[in-house]
């Protein structure tokens, strides 16, 4: 009588916990309609703005600061909630992947709305607000598929 594990049994137990841990990383992602409201929520505060009318800049501040305040607790404690993920997942190449976007986001609307001031535009933060929204809603999405491949790719067990 052996007190050895069977190799199909370690087989097994090994699938289950990358099983296990994908479904965590899985739980942990951003969710498509966070892009969106971000985005959204940015074009009505540049518009707001744009407006110059003081009551339009309150209620657009307010409800911008509002609606991306509950959005992101909504989507970090309900990650928290769910599940804890290891900070070591997303490693410096998910940092670089995140900061990196939001460099992008962040430098591409700037030189958006800059541009089409200096040549006149009305509305030259809704402008580059809305390109940033659209940076949100399409990038959004793929800089989350990076970081789940990323998150995988460091998990325990995994082959680095």
């Amino acid at each position: 009588m052996s007190d050895g594990v069977r190799p199909d049994e370690a087989a097994r137990a090994l699938a289950e916990i990358g099983q296990r841990q994908e479904q965590v990383i899985e739980l942990t992602a951003i969710p498509l309609w966070y892009w969106w409201a971000v985005g959204v929520l940015m074009v009505g505060f540049s518009a707001a703005i744009d407006s110059r009318h003081t009551v339009a800049i309150v209620i657009g501040t307010v409800g911008f600061a509002l609606g991306i305040a509950s959005a992101t607790i909504y989507v970090t404690f309900g990650a928290w909630r769910r599940a804890q993920v290891r900070s070591d997942l997303l490693g410096p190449s998910g940092v670089l992947a995140i900061l990196g976007f939001v460099a992008l986001a962040v430098g591409l609307s700037l030189a958006v709305a800059f541009s089409s001031r200096a040549a006149g535009f009305d509305h030259p933060g809704t402008l580059g607000a809305t390109v940033g929204a659209v940076l949100m809603v399409i990038g959004g999405p793929l800089l989350t598929r990076r970081l789940r491949g990323v998150m995988l790719a460091n998990r325990a067990g995994s082959r680095r």
